[in-house]
């Protein structure tokens, strides 16, 4: 049985969304979010110390994006993502990993020295921007993140959008992303996992 470790103001949402959306049984276990004390960053209740944490029989794991991987993997059925040596497989996987190499460091950054460090603040709200054009300009042609089919990809880059968005730190000239957003919106899935 499958068990997500979740609490709605974490990346645990990703891997809620895509059990939703796989139609999988899980059992949710809600935890409530702690501040890390003394500089303890693994300080959750949960057995990885971190969200997300899923366990499915003897295998416990975190990281949101190795959880998708594993999920689609052996659940997938061949939904969601490419297969393996198909033309868009590549750029399934670098979407999938975007989020937390690219975005996400600067979303962490701007949040942690917002009150004390205003110039590194700058500096990470620009290249931010950067980051946050690329993926404006990959939705020009396109309605999902990998062509136009939803995948997986969609779960990781915009559960990171949305928390950019929620920061204030999306501009008007981010058409396509505001655009893309709306589209995701509506999924009955996506619904059923912020409802949880």
């Amino acid at each position: 049985m499958i068990k997500l470790y979740h609490n709605p103001m974490t990346r645990s949402l990703r891997v809620l969304w895509l059990l939703e959306e796989l139609g999988l049984s899980y059992v949710l276990e809600p935890v409530e979010l702690k501040l890390p004390e003394d500089g303890k960053i693994f300080a959750q209740d949960t057995p990885t110390g971190r969200f997300p944490t899923l366990e499915d029989g003897a295998i416990t794991m975190g990281e949101s994006g190795a959880i998708i991987e594993y999920l689609l993997e052996c659940y997938g059925g061949g939904h969601l993502a490419p297969t393996k040596g198909a033309p868009l497989r590549a750029n399934f996987l670098q979407w999938m990993h975007f989020p937390e190499g690219t975005l996400n460091p600067y979303i962490n950054a701007i949040r942690r020295f917002e009150k004390t460090a205003p110039t590194v603040v700058a500096a990470m709200k620009e290249e931010l921007d950067i980051a946050i054009a690329c993926v404006d300009h990959e939705l020009v042609n396109q309605s999902y993140i990998v062509g136009d089919s939803f995948t997986g990809a969609d779960i990781m880059v915009s559960v990171s959008l949305l928390a950019i968005n929620m920061l204030d730190l999306l501009s008007d000239q981010h058409s396509n992303i505001a655009a893309y957003l709306e589209r995701l919106k509506p999924r009955p899935a996506l619904i059923r996992a912020m409802q949880r």
